[in-house]
Parts: C-alpha cells; sequence; structure tokens
C-alpha cells in the first residue's frame, strides 16, 4: 500500500508509521513541522494551505490525524480541525485519492456543547459530505510508550504527585497504541469499516482515579483537588496539569462501543494495561 498521512510527527502517526515500514508499504507523511523519514517514506513540511502536494497522487488512501486538542487565540479548534479537515478532503479529490481515514473524538455528535467537540463533528460532516469512502474513528485515551496522558503523569510525578481533579470517578475507556495500529491498516481496506463512524475505545472502562493506580503504581503519591479548582486554574490559563477541555473529557465519563469495533477489526483487542509492552 502507499498511505497519505497527516500529523505525521504526533504519537499514532509516528506508531503507525514504523509498523508500515516494517510490512514494507510506503508513505508519504505530511507535518507542519520538519520530521525525520522512517526507511524509504517520503516527509514533506506543509502548513496544509494551497493546492494538494504532488506526491500525494498514487496514494491508496489518506489517514487524517492532523489536529488540535488545545484552543488558543493563534490556534482555534475551527480552524485547526473543521476547516483543516475540509482542506484534506479537497486534496484526496484532487489527488485522486478514494478513501479517507479520520481521527475525531469520542463525544463529538450532533449535539455537542463544547469548541472542541464542536469542531470534531464539523470535520466528521465534511468527511461524510465529500463524495470519498471514509472512515472515522473516535478515540478517547490512546494508550502506549510516550502517549499524552502517560507523559503527563510522568511530568506530574516529578513535581511531587499525580492530581486527581474531584472524586475521579469518571469513566475512561483507554485502548492499545498497538491495536489502533492494526485496525487502521485493516480500515485503509477493508469493507466492514466503509463508510462508518465507530468509536476507537478498548474492551475495558475504568474510573480515572483506579486507571492513575494502575499506570503510575499503587504507591505513587495522589493529591485530589476539588473540580471547581481545577477549572479556575485552566480557565485563567495558569501552568496546569489539565487544560479546559481535558477537564471536559475527563468529567464527560465518555464511554464507546467497544463491541463494533472489534466485530468490524475482527480480532480480540489488548487491555490498555498490556500497551507499553512489546508485541
Amino acid at each position: 500500500m502507499k498511505l497519505f498521512i497527516t500529523g505525521a510527527g504526533g504519537f499514532v502517526a509516528s506508531n503507525l508509521r514504523m509498523r508500515l515500514v516494517t510490512d514494507g508499504h510506503h508513505a508519504v507523511c505530511a507535518s507542519r513541522r520538519r520530521i525525520p523519514s522512517y526507511g524509504n517514506e517520503i516527509a514533506i513540511q506543509t502548513e496544509y494551505s494551497g493546492d494538494a502536494p504532488a506526491r500525494m497522487r498514487g496514494c491508496d488512501a489518506a489517514i487524517h490525524l492532523a489536529g488540535s486538542g488545545a484552543q488558543t487565540i493563534h490556534n482555534q479548534y475551527a480552524a485547526a480541525n473543521h476547516l483543516l479537515a475540509r482542506t484534506i478532503t479537497r486534496w484526496c479529490r484532487d489527488s485522486a485519492i478514494p478513501r479517507i481515514i479520520y481521527f475525531s473524538g469520542l463525544g463529538a455528535s450532533a449535539g455537542a456543547t463544547t469548541s472542541y467537540f464542536i469542531s470534531k463533528y464539523m470535520a466528521e460532516q465534511e468527511i461524510r459530505e465529500s463524495g470519498l469512502d471514509y472512515v472515522i474513528f473516535r478515540p478517547a485515551h490512546i494508550i502506549g510508550r510516550d502517549d499524552y496522558l502517560s507523559r503527563n503523569l510522568r511530568d506530574q510525578l516529578k513535581t511531587g504527585s499525580i492530581i486527581v481533579p474531584g472524586s475521579g470517578e469518571y469513566h475512561i475507556q483507554p485502548v492499545s497504541i498497538r491495536d489502533v495500529v492494526e485496525v487502521l491498516l485493516r480500515a485503509v481496506s477493508g469493507d466492514t469499516f466503509r463508510n462508518r463512524t465507530l468509536d476507537m475505545v478498548g474492551p475495558r472502562a475504568i474510573p480515572f482515579k483506579d486507571y492513575i493506580r494502575i499506570a503510575a503504581g499503587k504507591d505513587a503519591p495522589i493529591r485530589h483537588i476539588e473540580m471547581e479548582e481545577a477549572y479556575r486554574r485552566a480557565v485563567r490559563g495558569e501552568q496546569t496539569s489539565y487544560g479546559v477541555d481535558d477537564l471536559n473529557i475527563l468529567v464527560g465519563g465518555f464511554v464507546g462501543d467497544h463491541r463494533s469495533l472489534r466485530e468490524a477489526s475482527g480480532f480480540e483487542f489488548h487491555d490498555f494495561s498490556e500497551a507499553g509492552r512489546p508485541p
């Protein structure tokens, strides 16, 4: 296969690219920052504007992973998620790429009320209405070596303790990066995924406070703070381990439909506790 990958410098893309090289596939990898090439990849630096890169032609599918999970005055969700999806679908049509796979977010829906999930849902709509074959995944927390959540917890430990906002009873449903990569490869050509929207979640939902004990170790120092205080710090832009949208996602307690994902994928998923182990 030959794939076009956006957000190629990110956690998910880096793991996917290593698997593609191992399996002998080819990739054109796009990123806003300069990234090294793995194997026989083609890496391109782009601001995702203007005409489609010439290197896209001949790709079998596009995997659109670029986007933003944090908003600033210079990087707003509408542009970073919604309008970027419009650009990538146009690039795919112009380059005769028949299929696009998109990473949205668990919590995106027509009833969304937060800026992040609204932008993700609007991006989904751009893709559904593009005329391309599509697969939309709604991931929650993807766990593996050097994932965002694990880095956050390690950084917190360096300051002395891990903060749990509120009760910590809200649930998360982590999925292993190993399984995410396998699903992506099958979704590139698998007909069971075609024109579907699926939750990218693991087989087990768990309260956040319990997940912390597993991920950081039973002896890791943990400190609860009031949820109101956590939101106050985030809204004020103070140095904090959880941004406003991090808190929205946690408090939302979003749990997805793992069964449909497993049936479409055709394999049994690993528990998130195995995510960092070698295959």
